[in-house]
């Protein structure tokens, strides 16, 4: 029963060297080196850098006006147990207080909105962006295909469960990634212009 099973996988190997045989050509990429280096990536984090200083400048305004509406609460806080006040005018500064904590509570539920609204935002748009980026990159791997005869490209960049490179030996002529950076980047200062949402 050994020697079958050993007859059996010594087979399917066989098989499998014949498949792989001279027609069926093999490329490789390194897609994470290639979405790095690609000009319209670094472009597209430079704008994304700048809308999220933009907004870490609003965040602090709004944190410095929460910081204020609870120095003014705490006040007003402090100001409603007062023993030198009359009832009246300590019913009037708890109102006042009340209001002035009310306010706190809207501004803290204003910046909780406004942080996740821009990170949803964001999140929108680097998905968006990421996907037009490796089309562009895909488009050009499979014509660099075409053009070199591969049949098929294995990206090395990949990772296996043992966080070990998918690809680990292949001839150095078969990694195109150099030639599709350079395509890509090829019409870089044409396209300098600043990116649209």
């Amino acid at each position: 029963m050994r020697k079958f099973f050993k007859s059996l996988l010594l087979i399917l190997i066989g098989c499998c060297a014949v498949a792989v045989s001279a027609e069926d050509r093999i490329g490789v990429v390194d897609l994470e080196r290639i979405f790095r280096e690609y000009h319209k990536s670094r472009s597209v984090e430079n704008f994304i850098n700048q809308r999220a200083e933009a907004v870490r400048a609003y965040l602090s305004q709004l944190q410095k006006q929460l910081n204020e509406l609870r120095a003014a609460a705490r006040k007003l806080g402090t100001d409603a147990v007062n023993p030198a006040l009359s009832e009246s005018e300590k019913r009037v500064v708890r109102q006042n207080a009340d209001d002035a904590l009310r306010k706190v509570r809207a501004k803290e539920a204003e910046i909780q909105l406004y942080v996740s609204e821009v990170s949803r935002e964001r999140k929108e748009l680097e998905a968006k962006k990421r996907a037009e980026i490796m089309a562009d990159i895909h488009a050009e791997i499979k014509r660099r295909a075409t053009v070199r005869g591969f049949n098929f490209i294995l990206d090395k960049s990949g990772r296996t469960l043992n966080d070990q490179p998918a690809v680990i030996i292949f001839p150095a002529g078969r990694d195109i990634s150099d030639e599709v950076i350079r395509e890509l980047n090829r019409t870089a200062s044409k396209h300098k212009t600043e990116v649209k949402k």
